[in-house]
C-alpha cells in the first residue's frame, strides 16, 4: 500500500512540472468501500469483492431484451450468490432475524436502478445497461434498482447463522430510442447489509 501511494505521489510531482501555463491533464477514477466487515461476506463461495464475466451477447439478443423488466431478466443472465455469514460475529443472533441488502454504484447507477456500461473502455458498447435481479424461486425474479436507498432485499438468517442471496445479472437496451452497438461492457456496483 505505502509503494503505491509513493509512485502515485511521485506521478504527480513528476506531472506537476511540467505543466506549464496551458495545463494538460485527465482524470483518476478510485473506487472502494470502506466495512466494519461484522459478519463475514462470500460472493460465488468465494472472497467478498469478485469479478462476474457475463457471456458474450449478441446485439440482436440484446435488442430483443428489450429495456429493464422488474420481474424478468434480459439477456445472456450470468447466476450469482452473496452469502452473510453473522456464525463468528459474537453478535447476539437471536436479536437479529433478517439480513437486509442494498445495492449502490458509485460510477454508473441510473434512475431506471440499472448499471450504465463504462464507456470510457477501449471500443465500448452502446446502448447496452446491465440489469440485476434477485431469484425469489425457479422462475421468479425481483429487479434490484442499483442507487435506489428504498430498495432493499431481506432474507431470513438460517439457523447456523448464514443467509444467501442469489442474483441473475443480464444484458438489457439502455433505452428504446438508442440501437444496440457491438462493443465492451464494463459496469460495477456495491452491495452493503444492514441486520434487523
Amino acid at each position: 500500500m505505502q509503494q503505491k501511494t509513493l509512485v502515485l505521489a511521485i506521478g504527480l510531482l513528476a506531472s506537476s512540472a511540467v505543466f506549464a501555463a496551458d495545463p494538460d491533464g485527465g482524470q483518476l477514477q478510485f473506487g472502494g468501500l470502506v466495512s466494519r466487515n461484522t459478519c463475514i461476506m462470500h460472493v460465488n463461495g468465494g472472497a467478498q469483492d469478485a469479478t462476474i464475466q457475463l457471456e458474450t451477447a449478441t446485439s440482436v439478443a440484446v435488442e430483443n431484451a428489450g429495456e429493464v423488466n422488474l420481474s424478468a431478466t434480459g439477456a445472456k443472465p450470468k447466476l450469482f450468490s452473496v452469502k452473510v455469514d453473522c456464525s463468528g460475529s459474537g453478535m447476539d443472533l437471536s436479536m437479529i432475524s433478517d439480513a437486509v441488502l442494498k445495492m449502490a454504484s458509485t460510477y454508473f447507477g441510473n434512475s431506471k436502478g440499472t448499471l450504465n456500461n463504462d464507456v470510457s473502455v477501449n471500443e465500448p458498447a452502446v446502448g447496452v445497461n446491465l440489469a440485476i435481479h434477485e431469484i425469489i424461486s425457479a422462475g421468479n425474479y425481483k429487479q434490484v434498482k442499483v442507487n435506489d436507498s428504498t430498495d432493499t432485499h431481506s432474507k431470513r438468517f438460517d439457523s447456523d447463522g448464514t443467509a444467501t442471496f442469489n442474483f441473475a445479472v443480464s444484458y438489457i437496451k439502455q433505452n428504446a430510442s438508442v440501437p444496440v452497438v457491438a462493443g465492451f461492457v464494463k459496469s460495477n456496483a456495491a452491495y452493503t447489509f444492514e441486520y434487523r
